[in-house]
């Protein structure tokens, strides 16, 4: 799926497959994506900022350059493996995806 450049603010995908699709610069702040599947997604320079992300999948090949995750709480283990991915700083929002994570 291309949500590409997609402006989702407070959009539901509770649930949704989101294997492998693509969300570069997409908004999905406060958006429900809890339990969804982001393995494999692209989510360069997406603003996730308050979005809710509860028991949402990832893995390794889930790219994450420049995305904002601020206010956002996953698990620790989902958290390790985004620091581990977590590169660059978001072009809108000024903010560092490592700092978004709280990455230390």
């Amino acid at each position: 799926a291309d949500f590409s450049n997609s402006d989702l603010t407070n959009v539901s995908l509770f649930g949704a497959n989101l294997e492998g699709a693509n969300l570069t610069g997409a908004n999905v702040s406060l958006a429900n994506l809890g339990q969804s599947n982001l393995e494999g997604a692209n989510l360069t320079q997406t603003n996730a900022a308050g979005a809710i992300m509860s028991s949402a999948r990832f893995n390794s090949k889930t790219v994450i350059d420049g995305a904002d995750f601020t206010d956002v709480i996953v698990r620790k283990d989902v958290n390790d493996l985004l620091c581990k991915l977590a590169k660059g700083t978001n072009e809108k929002t000024g903010v560092d995806t490592r700092e978004s994570l709280n990455c230390f």
